[in-house]
């Protein structure tokens, strides 16, 4: 063997037991455990021996809760009473008076609501939105469409 071969087998021999003694060294530890075995982070945050106290209530007030309770809704949600006042329908805008019961509206459809009073609001129907219980549209008011939609409903009697 030539003597460059001696001297590297030799720094590799070294080498090799240098890394094998840092890591029998400083090898990870277990975690430490509490007495039922159960391991945790030991860390200070609070480094003296009272324990952290918060006063939520520091004027000892009795909190009020109040409810706000919402008026009671006039119409009775009835079913159609003769099933001629029954309309299924396909357009781009719902006149009232009906009980809209069903609507299959194309996702992101902006829907303006007029009052009698041509008062208006606009909002978006997504694919997610569906009739949950029946949308009452009284006389004079109108639900229009960006799009054709299919609905269906009962005209009150």
């Amino acid at each position: 063997m030539s003597r460059t071969w001696k001297v590297v087998l030799v720094v590799n021999a070294v080498f090799v037991i240098w890394s094998v003694s840092v890591a029998a060294g400083r090898a990870q530890r277990p975690a430490i455990v509490n007495p039922d075995g159960v391991p945790y982070l030991m860390v200070n945050i609070n480094p003296t021996d009272t324990p952290p106290m918060v006063n939520v209530n520091p004027y000892g007030n009795v909190p009020k809760v109040e409810v706000t309770r919402m008026p009671e809704i006039q119409i009775a949600p009835n079913g159609c009473e003769d099933r001629r006042n029954f309309q299924t329908s396909v357009g781009r805008s719902i006149v009232g008076p009906l009980v809209v019961t069903f609507l299959n509206a194309p996702a992101d459809t902006v829907v303006s609501l007029t009052g009698g009073e041509e008062r208006s609001r606009s909002f978006k129907l997504t694919n997610s939105m569906s009739v949950a219980t029946a949308i009452y549209l009284g006389s004079g008011q109108r639900l229009d469409f960006g799009s054709d939609v299919l609905f269906s409903g009962c005209q009150p009697n």
